[in-house]
């Protein structure tokens, strides 16, 4: 039975070195040509644990709701070599993901989430224990330029931004401006919020008080520029 999850509440790599002393490289995965290339690899590396970690993997068909919300459903399909390992301190792995057949009708870029569960036996029940899991983004197919639907919501005055990706593949989105009509910032929020390809999002961006025609400045991580949207009032 496929399991389903709405929201996602594993720690999420944010960089590429983590508190628990692990560092994952890269965070983001990709295999560009899913037609010729069947798999990817990542390296995961200890540094400072003073005991061993297990770690068990699995896979995610990772889509959105409306609200930018992850809806993770299990999915099979991922092969990984191992699938179980034991990360020793000072110690390094190389952890290969891939599919076992090629991918059909993959011209729209597809997103899963791999999950890097921790299934460390406890041994000292009379103490806190800890277990880390991490989630990595596995993405098929390049990169295209985005493609961004782009509109500001306020109420009560709470900016909400409405986007719409038309591109073939993902935007991460990391850094709003809000421009007031003399050029004045207004508001300026970092973060990172991912739009899949297809979908349409809405989440908030905090609060602002400035009437009158407005312009939006974003950044996504994969674009090298600013993309800008007038917004009227």
């Amino acid at each position: 039975m496929h399991k389903k999850i709405i929201g996602f509440l594993l720690l999420l790599l944010c960089s590429a070195t983590l508190s628990a002393g692990i560092k994952f490289s890269p965070i983001q995965l990709y295999i560009e040509n899913s037609k010729k290339q069947r798999s990817t690899t990542v390296n995961i590396e200890s540094t400072g644990l003073r005991y061993s970690k297990i770690y068990e993997i699995s896979a995610f068909k990772w889509q959105q709701n409306e609200r930018g919300d992850d809806v993770l459903v299990e999915d099979k399909t991922l092969l990984f070599n191992p699938r179980t390992f034991e990360l020793k301190p000072e110690s390094k792995q190389i952890v290969r993901i891939g599919f076992s057949q090629p991918l059909t009708g993959t011209e729209k870029q597809q997103a899963w989430r791999v999950i890097f569960k921790e299934v460390t036996p406890v041994e000292d029940t009379s103490s806190i224990n800890f277990l880390f899991n991490f989630s990595l983004p596995l993405f098929t197919e390049k990169h295209s330029a985005p493609q961004l639907n782009v509109n500001l919501e306020k109420v009560n005055g709470l900016a909400y931004l409405k986007v719409g990706n038309k591109a073939k593949s993902h935007a991460k989105i990391v850094e709003v401006i809000v421009l007031d009509n003399l050029n004045n910032e207004v508001l300026k929020k970092d973060f990172t919020q991912y739009v899949l390809s297809g979908n349409e999002i809405k989440f908030e961006i905090g609060e602002i008080k400035t009437t009158g025609n407005l312009k939006l400045k974003i950044k996504v991580e994969e674009y090298g520029e600013y993309l800008e949207y007038p917004i009227s009032a």
